[in-house]
């Protein structure tokens, strides 16, 4: 059962990760992306960060609907690097509809959209995108912090 998908710009880090897995009973997290499977650092370091009582699959898009299905007995957590990420997930697993923001990078032409979520042009048509689509968009950065509020307009 899909429990949690959240961007994170960062992916596997920390404090973040054990909270929202504790917080949410997970146990099995799926690293999406289309990249990061074929960088073996990226690999190695990922599968450092992950929490000892967690399996993790780092997985490109066009497998995630075959793991999620053969892990359902599971409680998973999926991340994707940013919200045009998110977009092909949720094209993969129209199911999902919530996506939690957790952390989208400052930089160059992006405006702030939460306490850790910048957006530039490319981001926002993408969460707007994913709003079309029905997905309720949730920023929220530890599972005790409090849920921000903001107009993607």
């Amino acid at each position: 059962m899909i429990k949690l998908v959240r961007v994170d710009h960062r992916l596997l880090h920390g404090q973040v990760i054990f909270s929202w897995t504790k917080q949410m009973s997970v146990n099995y997290i799926i690293v999406a992306d289309d990249k990061v499977p074929n960088d073996p650092i990226s690999m190695m370091a990922l599968s450092i960060a992950k929490p000892a009582d967690c399996e993790l699959s780092i997985i490109p898009f066009s497998k995630v609907k075959e793991v999620v299905e053969k892990n359902a007995d599971k409680n998973i957590m999926i991340i994707v690097k940013g919200p045009k990420e998110a977009v092909q997930l949720v094209k993969e697993l129209p199911e999902v509809t919530e996506i939690n923001y957790g952390g989208v990078a400052k930089k160059n032409g992006s405006k702030a959209y939460g306490k850790a979520i910048f957006l530039n042009e490319e981001e926002l048509a993408s969460t707007k995108e994913l709003i079309s689509m029905g997905k309720k968009i949730i920023i929220q950065m530890v599972p005790t912090s409090p849920i921000e509020r903001a107009n993607f307009e």
